[in-house]
């Protein structure tokens, strides 16, 4: 009886150790290199391991990195192009021509195999397939510099601008709106598929909060210098907030999984928007003080990534200040060189399993 239950027990320790357990998943940092043909790659999950991936293209000024669980996607070749990163391969795995003068900067990674991407010099959302590498093109409004999902449709965000002299380029051509768009059907989502978005224009930047409302950057002109924070609400499909106090051209956001919307800065620093008192914790003059400040990101930790420019003509790299929920400072970590607008991604233990 002893030896028959041994050969059992024996059989079934055999037979748990067939599954292996999951891989750990992997959280990481990506800096776009506005100049250079490089995305800086940093792995968080694993201690800081950074490796800078060629793009075979370089990076315009304000492109920004879309991440989704397997690939990520960045604008290269002044806009003109898309390039698809595998994140566990560390590599690109195809580019994707989206047209002469798209001006491609803003985009989103829907799942595995889609993305959006919006094209401000065609007025244009283009659907993307990462594998086969068609395209579809949406008309939307003027001017599109950002994409956002939230209640499973995309909301466009239209700058609305026009050419302007000299140091400025582009100037808003009057108040910016938001464009909502099916991805199911890939068509404007009506009724209510174009959103008011009352203030000084030239809205860049857009992020959804926690509480599932989509929050955007309007820069304003030279004539209205101080940027705002438009809060939209996806279900009325309205904006239901407007604020102030940024300052002068505020930059990319990123929000955290509980009441903070963080807005980056050139001049300010890293500011804080709190989203349940709907108050500006650290606005223009109090922000914390990051030299160059060209963007934001927040990893599932709510720990805060502020990226440090550098020296864009060579020398000093650029890097990321990293700072905890309380905002006091962990670390900085060496970026590339001319480091631009960063986002995070999450690999999860399924999809590492499934590239192995």
């Amino acid at each position: 009886m002893r030896f028959s239950i041994t050969i059992l027990l024996a059989a079934v320790a055999s037979c748990s150790e067939t599954t292996a357990p999951l891989p750990p998943p992997q959280e990481l940092l990506l800096v776009a290199n506005p100049g250079f043909e490089t995305l800086s790659y940093v792995q968080l999950s694993q201690g800081v391991g950074i490796t800078q991936i060629p793009l075979g293209h370089a990076v315009p000024e304000d492109a920004r990195p879309a991440a989704g669980r397997r690939f990520a996607i960045l604008a290269v070749a002044r806009g003109d192009t898309v390039a698809v990163v595998d994140l566990i391969r560390r590599r690109v795995s195809r580019t994707i021509a989206v047209g002469e003068g798209a001006g491609a900067l803003g985009g989103l990674v829907f799942n595995d195999s889609i993305a959006y991407v919006a094209l401000s010099g065609r007025d244009a959302l283009m659907r993307l397939n990462l594998e086969s590498g068609d395209t579809l093109s949406i008309a939307v409004g003027h001017t599109p510099k950002a994409v956002a999902i939230a209640r499973g449709k995309l909301f466009v965000v239209n700058a609305n601008l026009v050419e302007c002299p000299p140091p400025d380029g582009w100037c808003p051509a009057g108040e910016s709106w938001v464009t909502v768009v099916d991805p199911i059907t890939n068509t404007r989502a009506a009724p209510g598929d174009s959103i008011a978005l009352p203030g000084p224009g030239h809205a860049r930047y857009a992020t959804i909060g926690a509480d599932g409302r989509l929050y955007v950057i309007q820069m304003g002109g030279p004539a209205s210098p101080e940027g705002r924070l438009s809060i939209v609400d996806p279900v009325l499909r309205a904006e239901v907030g407007n604020f102030g106090g940024f300052g002068e051209a505020p930059g990319p956001i990123a929000a955290d999984a509980g009441e903070r919307i963080m807005v980056s800065s050139r001049t300010e620093g890293l500011m804080e928007f709190n989203t349940r008192t709907r108050t500006l914790i650290r606005g223009a003059g109090n922000g914390l003080p990051l030299s160059e400040n060209v963007g934001v990101a927040i990893d599932t930790r709510n720990q805060i990534y502020g990226i440090e420019a550098g020296h864009c003509g060579g020398g000093l790299p650029g890097r990321a200040r990293v700072f905890r929920q309380d905002l006091t400072e962990i670390r900085p970590i060496t970026l590339g060189p001319c480091a631009g607008v960063a986002t995070t991604a999450l690999i999860p233990p399924e999809t590492l399993l499934e590239a192995t």
